[in-house]
């Protein structure tokens, strides 16, 4: 679903990645790891198209970014962004229904199918019955599960979060995580800027680890994450406590 090549990313002057190759087929899910600083969030906006990169290609449904209309590529992939900025007053539903905009015509409005889209996709992330309710008045989980919930409406076939665990508590961030996992289970594609590299080894198929000075790395999570690429990665030791046959990896 998608496939990066060569990739050279940078931002400030800062080298996020340097010849960065892989794929991810669809019905699989990726997790991007690594320090605060180290580029996650920009190189996310990259193979989104949000932004250009320095060099390499990002193809997406076997075509380059810019071989595809921004409705076409707006249909395909969606992007959770990190943060949510409401300038102007909504309810739930409506700024869930933001996310059918790429499939409406010009002057079209929203169907009574999309209606229940969204319906749905606010149930799945736990705001059944919040559909009236004031985007502003919610809390930041509650306004992160609304973000989930509008990318879902969308329907696309590569979801992109951007720390989709954010303002989550722990019963909330888990069921997102599950969420997330049914979606790969249904075909879609997902990449997910990660702060817990547990999160990543137990729930992602593949990790890219970005290392903050262009070096990175990429492979199944089981191969790619262990304490010694922890500690290069994060710049702190770690030790590995074994859960059966899966280990946990936590702070000296």
């Amino acid at each position: 679903m998608i496939e990066v090549r060569s990739l050279d990313v940078s931002i400030g002057g800062h080298q996020v990645c340097r010849g960065l190759d892989f794929a991810v087929p669809a019905g699989k899910s990726l997790a991007i790891l690594g320090r605060n600083g180290a580029g996650k969030s920009t190189l996310l906006a990259t193979l989104a198209g949000l932004r250009a990169a320095d060099g390499g290609q990002v193809r997406v449904a076997g075509k380059a970014l810019h071989e595809h209309t921004p409705r076409e590529l707006a249909r395909l992939r969606g992007y959770c962004a990190q943060q949510q900025h409401d300038a102007f007053a909504a309810t739930v539903l409506d700024t869930a229904l933001v996310g059918r905009h790429p499939h409406l015509d010009r002057w079209g409005w929203e169907s009574a199918s999309d209606t229940a889209m969204a319906i749905e996709a606010l149930q799945r992330t736990g705001l059944a019955g919040f559909e009236t309710r004031q985007v502003q008045t919610l809390s930041g989980g509650e306004r992160q599960r609304l973000a989930v919930a509008t990318l879902l409406t969308q329907g696309a076939q590569l979801l992109m979060l951007d720390e989709p665990l954010s303002h989550l508590d722990l019963n909330h961030g888990m069921a997102l995580l599950a969420l997330l996992q049914g979606e790969a289970a249904l075909g879609r594609t997902v990449l997910a800027v990660m702060h817990e590299p547990n999160f990543a080894y137990r729930h992602f198929d593949y990790t890219l680890m970005l290392f903050g000075d262009g070096q990175w790395a990429c492979g199944a999570s089981a191969e790619v994450i262990d304490a010694l690429s922890l500690q290069r990665l994060y710049g702190h030791p770690l030790r590995t406590l074994q859960d059966n046959d899966k280990p946990w990896f936590i702070p000296e």
